[in-house]
């Protein structure tokens, strides 16, 4: 008995020496050493002994806790200060029932880490950092703001800077679009936005996979519903055009709602793209201990599966013309390779077509599609479906190129993208000699309101295709037998040359004439109908 008795003590004294020789095997790594407030601070947790269970984390800044966990199979994780002082961060990793070591880090952090914010900023929604800033009276930004920070990313990858588009002001400023019980209302928030930032947007979903590729290759974002309940950000599509890169504040809802294989990918290094099945596998990946969630994290998606979602279009200026003070967004009314007629702030304005910018067309192919079909042609989406609401544009009625295609050209018409049949149109180029400009009149009058007939072809019994009331600005194309082909209100016609009233020339002085040069091209700029 007496033998037995001492072989207990003895063992009890081999656990004791045991448990006192592990304190401190477990290493922990951080990084950075000295962080500043905001910062990521990560850190690596490497168990003493092989077969660990769980690790528990424990944060104290001037002894006052911050965080007291439960065991987790995390033994890489980050956090973000969001105050000075001490930090004392303690790690118990477990390898069984009474098995345990121990190790303890303290951290100086001092400063503040400046504001997140750059043309490639990828913000961590669930890192801590936004728990305490308000979207709504009863939601914080971790918890209800994806949309925001999907609105964020896209504001500062087209260049706008500044506090402004920070998600903390982004929230207080667009706080009415969240709708309780519902989330945020993403439609009415990148419209007021669109506004608000000078972009451009449109009401209906993109759910066209041709169309979405070309558009983010001209350099055109979109924000969309990943998966139900969450807001993302696409903002590139792959040379192949079979993946769209994601930028996702909150990929952990991602993950745990997609529920399908093989739909979310990563770039290898050797340039191939490799399934993620699990947050981890996306190199990068942080998972932060105090909200037990993961960070934001850019990713590559099956662009089949994106436009099954239906996406909303941010488009960067596309058009542009100088309207006297240098190159300013504007938006087409009408279009004609002579004449567009824009608008800019409510202000309306018949430009020289080759005067215009158009974002990815070089200036010299600049030009428009003219529909010659007598039914004209339908507008279509990427999938060949005839877009809603959207008449067919009629029989020498005009649209602005801004992609051309073998079977279909991408064009821009009546406040709308879409596809145009190729066999429909013909390709005018955007005409830069001079040319004349007036006014259809009635009697040398070019007021009263009486109407002209528009001809298909050069002599008055050819079928009537418009009618055109006195005062209408039009351009001339050419002339023949008494006839005129001119443009107008977006379509060509003919009309006999007596209805036809031209500008009369304007009287610059010397030094006006040299300070102009020949930057109308010849042709007066004046307000349309």
């Amino acid at each position: 008995m007496k033998r037995f008795l001492f072989l207990l003590l003895l063992l009890a004294a081999l656990v004791c020496v045991s448990a006192v020789s592990a304190e401190g095997n477990v290493a922990v790594t951080v990084s950075p050493e000295h962080p500043r407030v905001g910062d990521y601070v990560d850190i690596q947790v490497t168990p003493g002994r092989e077969a660990p269970q769980n690790v528990t984390y424990t944060l104290l800044c001037d002894e006052e806790s911050v965080f007291e966990g439960k065991p987790v199979e995390h033994y890489a994780v980050s956090f973000r200060p969001r105050k000075e002082g001490n930090y004392t961060l303690t790690v118990t990793v477990s390898y069984g029932k009474d098995d345990s070591e121990t190790a303890g880090v303290s951290l100086q952090v001092s400063g503040e880490a400046p504001a997140q914010e750059s043309e490639d900023v990828v913000y961590s929604q669930k890192d801590g950092w936004w728990h305490k800033i308000k979207y709504s009276s009863k939601r914080n930004l971790e918890k209800a703001g994806c949309a925001i920070f999907a609105l964020s990313h896209a504001l500062q990858r087209i260049g706008v800077s500044g506090e402004s588009v920070t998600p903390e002001k982004l929230a207080r400023t667009y706080a009415g679009y969240y709708v309780e019980g519902r989330g945020t209302y993403n439609e009415g928030l990148i419209s007021k936005a669109a506004q608000d930032y000078d972009f451009l947007t449109q009401k209906a979903l993109v759910q066209s996979s041709r169309e979405i590729v070309a558009s983010l290759r001209r350099g055109d974002l979109f924000s969309f519903s990943i998966v139900d309940g969450h807001i993302a950000l696409a903002d590139a599509a792959s040379a192949d055009g079979t993946r769209i890169h994601i930028v996702d504040s909150a990929p952990g809802a991602t993950f745990e709602r997609i529920r399908l294989e093989e739909k979310i990918f990563f770039l290898s290094e050797d340039g191939t793209f490799s399934p993620a099945a699990v947050p981890e596998d996306l190199p990068g990946m942080r998972w932060f201990f105090e909200t037990q969630e993961y960070g934001g994290m850019q990713y590559w998606m099956d662009t089949e599966y994106c436009a099954s979602r239906g996406m909303r279009v941010i488009r960067m200026p596309w058009l542009k013309a100088d309207l006297g003070e240098g190159l300013q967004r504007v938006e087409p009314e009408y279009a004609g390779a002579l004449i567009t007629k824009v608008t800019r702030d409510r202000n309306a304005l018949r430009v020289p077509t080759a005067s215009l910018s158009v974002a990815g067309v070089d200036p010299e192919k600049l030009s428009v599609v003219m529909a010659v079909p007598k039914k004209g042609t339908q507008l279509k989406d990427g999938n060949g479906k005839a877009i809603p609401d959207k008449k067919r544009l009629a029989r020498n009625y005009m649209a602005l190129l801004v992609e051309p295609g073998e079977d279909f050209h991408y064009v821009y018409w009546d406040g709308t993208f879409g596809y145009v049949a190729a066999a429909d149109v013909t390709i005018l180029p955007a005409v830069r000699e001079p040319f004349r400009t007036g006014l259809i009149a009635q009697n040398g009058y070019t007021t009263g309101g009486s109407q002209v007939t528009v001809h298909l072809e050069p002599y008055a019994k050819s079928t009537g295709i418009a009618l055109w009331k006195t005062g209408t600005p039009v351009a001339v194309v050419e002339e023949k037998d008494h006839f005129l082909l001119v443009e107008g209100k977006g379509m060509r016609g003919w009309i006999h040359e007596k209805y036809f009233k031209p500008d009369e020339p304007e009287k610059d002085t010397p030094e006006e004439t040299s300070q102009k040069g020949s930057s109308e091209n010849g042709q007066k700029i004046d307000e349309g109908k």
